[in-house]
């Protein structure tokens, strides 16, 4: 059985740009779909030659606030569930489009560290720490100096 090559990879120094035959394979879907998803998840796809490349830290990072507890979830381009008009009804919690406010919640530095902590999840020092109040120093008796 003959190996399927792997999608090009790009280190442009911000972070790995991915060729969107990623896309593709991971969810078994065509090209068209693909850069149909990109484009409703707000993601502008960067064109070389005639390869078509992703920001693969903004895909993760868009996923991961559609998907993290209490993220309203998202209904992908050619699913099925995208006909079904229940979850288009007030108060159903998945999305079809990306709205400003997810995209500047994605853009916080904060989901880092989110995203870090839950790649790590064996590591309970990570979480300690984050979760901690931060030490505060104690002030000298009054009448002396530090």
């Amino acid at each position: 059985m003959a190996q399927l090559p792997m999608p090009k990879v790009l280190n442009l120094g911000a972070g790995e740009v991915v060729e969107v035959t990623y896309l593709e394979r991971l969810f078994g879907i065509t090209r068209r779909t693909a850069m149909k998803m990109l484009r409703n998840l707000r993601i502008e796809p960067l064109y070389i030659g005639s390869d078509v490349y992703f920001s693969l830290m903004a895909f993760k990072r868009i996923l991961f606030v559609l998907t993290r507890p209490g993220g309203p979830g998202f209904v992908f381009p050619g699913s099925k569930k995208k006909y079904d008009h229940r979850i288009y009804e007030a108060g159903a919690p998945q999305i079809t489009q990306i709205t400003d406010e997810l995209l500047t919640e994605a853009a916080d530095p904060k989901i880092l560290k989110e995203m870090a902590i839950c790649d790590a999840p064996g590591n309970a020092n990570m979480l300690r720490a984050f979760f901690q109040k931060p030490k505060q120093e104690k002030e000298p008796p009054q009448g002396e100096t530090p």
